[in-house]
């Protein structure tokens, strides 16, 4: 059996409850989970290419270890040749189809919820760097700076993308780099000053994408951002092939596929990105609104929208939670 006639066998609502066992610190989260399944239901797998999951025990070797499923591989690969693959289970290993189906699509998704968005997640783990603002700029030149004056000259190497890295020539190096308490408190400085800086760059990203040129968003509406106490970000994407449901789905997403404790929050900020070619329905966009206002309950609450150049006809949400 290949990961595709898997998939087909079992619905995301059959697999959930294993998925939400497995993952009970992120019930926020089920619905990019939700939305990579439908990815996937909606992909040709490359016929042409032959491979195999294995799905085995793995762990156990120490005393009070506990042992887990091994699903893979299943990164170095395509989706489509993934999907291809046929799913080879260890005979001591006794799963139902909807738990199957649930660790394969785990561990589809390590790098990311989409073929783009695991593009993404290895460009920026693996790919040449791009300062976008002030506060990127500056948390490099800390980089360089703890790396230029605080790691031994034989220690340090160069990549030819630039990127920095240091060299353990043993464990030894590794596990014995005492400090004194002056280090220590250098160190802890440095630590809070790093957290800081990714903080508000990755809050100065999101106010130029709020309000970057053709959003219905003015820079002194979202700047707020930039302040707030402390807040998360969810971003939804409509995997559907009917144009006339793309908010709906969104919208299931928000309700029925997400468990957020909103007390923790006073305010919400709302962003809605479509495609020019494939404008929304003005009645489903009100309805969308209406749902999401109810459905959050905050008297403090900011709608945008925006056009953009791309060929899917999917919509984006962003959806900011925030407490000021």
């Amino acid at each position: 059996m290949t990961l595709k006639e898997l998939l087909t066998q079992v619905g995301f609502d059959e697999l959930l409850p294993h998925l939400k066992k497995r993952e009970p610190k992120h019930l926020d989260n089920m619905y990019a989970f939700r939305e990579a399944y439908d990815i996937l239901q909606s992909m040709k797998p490359d016929t042409e290419f032959k491979g195999e999951i294995h799905v085995e025990w793995s762990g156990g070797v120490f005393e009070c270890e506990e042992k887990w499923i091994r699903v893979g591989p299943m990164h170095d690969s395509s989706w489509e040749e993934d999907l291809a693959k046929e799913i080879v289970i260890a005979d001591d290993v006794h799963l139902s189809p909807a738990e199957l189906a649930m660790h394969c699509l785990w561990e589809i998704t390590y790098w990311g919820f989409s073929p783009a968005e695991r593009q993404e997640t290895w460009q920026r783990k693996f790919g040449s760097k791009v300062l976008n603002n002030k506060y990127e700029v500056a948390l490099d030149k800390l980089k360089e700076s703890i790396w230029r004056h605080q790691i031994p000259r034989r220690l340090r190497s160069k990549g030819k993308d630039g990127r920095r890295y240091v060299k353990w020539t043993n464990t030894r190096d590794f596990f014995n780099n005492r400090m004194n308490r002056s280090k220590r408190k250098r160190e802890y400085r440095q630590d809070k000053r790093k957290e800081y800086l990714r903080k508000m760059a990755a809050r100065e990203n999101l106010v130029r994408k709020l309000s970057a040129e053709g959003s219905s968003f003015r820079r002194n509406e979202v700047d707020f951002l930039l302040n707030v106490q402390y807040g998360r970000q969810y971003d939804y994407r409509s995997v559907t092939q009917n144009s006339d449901s793309r908010l709906a789905y969104i919208l299931e997403s928000m309700t029925q596929y997400q468990q957020l404790d909103l007390t923790k929050y006073d305010c919400a900020v709302i962003f809605i990105l479509y495609p020019s070619h494939c404008s929304l329905d003005e009645t489903e966009l009100e309805i969308f609104c209406k749902s999401v206002m109810q459905h959050l309950g905050y008297t403090n609450m900011l709608f945008g929208m925006q056009t953009e150049d791309y060929e899917k006809k999917e919509v984006k949400v962003t959806l900011l939670l925030n407490k000021r």
